[in-house]
């Protein structure tokens, strides 16, 4: 199994270099899922900002095993009353996969009047669309409900399924279903 990414003791650090996250090591391989776990305000957004160059003071190292471009990340979908004026259509940029994901969706419908769980697979879809070897989500059941939760595992362990050179590491509360193969937990405290 081919390595992905590695990572080395890696902690998050404010700006001020106050620790955010414990010191974070693992090896992710193709076709494995990572899921990381831990109270609100353990570091695990931070922690993927710093694996993404988006936070920039940690300690440690990182090493992409494939390039930047072959990654994807959705972040926490937050502020679900920003004004957008556009369709989902617009949003998703592409034209619509076959992973079920956008079954019986609206797409001329406004994103400002789309549900939580309909923006998510939006989203979803588009980042799915560009085959990713690397899918990086933060959280990507907050706003959904329970059914539109599986329907976005379902697709998650589709993709996996039909790219096993592919990976994805996911924050989560949720329980996840039991469809996932080669999953692994981290708990960060």
């Amino acid at each position: 199994m081919k390595s992905l990414l590695h990572v080395n003791k890696v902690r998050v650090l404010s700006p001020e270099g106050n620790f955010l996250s414990p010191e974070i090591s693992f090896d992710l391989g193709e076709g494995e899922v990572l899921l990381l776990k831990g109270e609100n305000g353990s570091g695990k957004s931070s922690f993927l900002k710093t694996l993404l160059g988006l936070h920039k003071p940690f300690t440690g190292n990182f090493n992409f095993e494939v390039p930047l471009q072959d990654v994807q990340y959705l972040p926490q979908l937050g502020n679900l009353h920003f004004h957008l004026p556009l369709t989902l259509r617009d949003v998703l940029n592409s034209e619509p996969a076959s992973n079920g994901l956008l079954k019986n969706l609206d797409l001329n419908k406004k994103w400002n009047t789309a549900s939580g769980g309909e923006r998510q697979k939006v989203l979803l879809t588009s980042a799915l669309a560009k085959k990713p070897r690397l899918l990086v989500l933060d959280e990507p059941f907050n706003h959904v409900d329970q059914e539109s939760g599986h329907i976005l595992e379902e697709a998650l362990s589709f993709f996996l399924n039909e790219h096993p050179q592919s990976s994805l590491i996911l924050v989560s509360h949720r329980p996840l279903l039991s469809v996932w193969k080669n999953l692994r937990s981290l708990e960060i405290r």
